[in-house]
């Protein structure tokens, strides 16, 4: 992942600041826009109901019998464009469980995509083979683009991933955590799996 000139340029060099009560700013491309994130990321990371509503979700319908319980078997779809090339997206959330976690990952298609008539609640494959996406569950992702305090690092984002897509000020935005929603990214998506990262946030400890 790598950060364009751009953003490099708006990279700055600062101490944690707490923009909210349980949230600190830990690092940013972009200080007035984090901010404003970081006010709507509420307790643990979870955005208040005004930006969550951005983006409209519905429930995919597949061929086939479908789970009885949608925390750990869900598919649901939105038309955004989620990496602001001008060009609306279909985009697939998926959501199964690891270890009896939930974890998300999303699919990025054409708007006239048939891939969801191809595939059925027992073969996901069509979807599943999508190369443009977001498919990290018991992997990682690394807090490595935006650095401050001469280079410190952050933790990995690991094994589990909560996904919330966006919209500010006309622009599409994907906010990243994990399960234990510590830490969270807001990027920008690229395309093909890759970001750019735009504000590392941390949940407050509290005594």
């Amino acid at each position: 992942m790598k950060l364009t000139s751009m953003a490099s340029m708006l990279l700055t060099m600062l101490p944690a600041m707490t923009v909210a009560a349980s949230v600190e700013l830990a690092a940013f491309a972009d200080k007035d826009f984090c901010e404003k994130v970081a006010r709507s990321s509420g307790d643990r990371f979870v955005f208040e109901r005004g930006l969550l509503q951005t983006v409209e979700w519905e429930a995919v319908e597949l061929k086939g019998e479908g789970p009885t319980v949608r925390r750990c078997s869900s598919l649901d779809k939105t038309i955004i464009d989620l990496d602001n090339d001008g060009q609306k997206d279909l985009v697939v959330k998926a959501t199964f469980c690891m270890k009896g976690d939930p974890s998300d990952s999303f699919y990025v298609l054409p708007v006239d995509s048939r891939v969801l008539e191809n595939a059925s609640w027992q073969d996901l494959s069509p979807l599943l083979a999508i190369h443009d996406k977001f498919e990290r569950t018991g992997g990682t992702y690394p807090l490595r683009s935006i650095q401050f305090d001469k280079g410190a690092l952050f933790p990995d984002l690991t094994t589990t991933f909560s996904v919330h897509p966006f919209r500010l000020d006309s622009t599409t935005y994907v906010g990243l955590t994990d399960g234990r929603r510590e830490w969270m990214v807001i990027a920008k998506y690229l395309g093909a799996e890759r970001f750019e990262d735009l504000c590392y946030l941390h949940a407050a400890t509290r005594g």
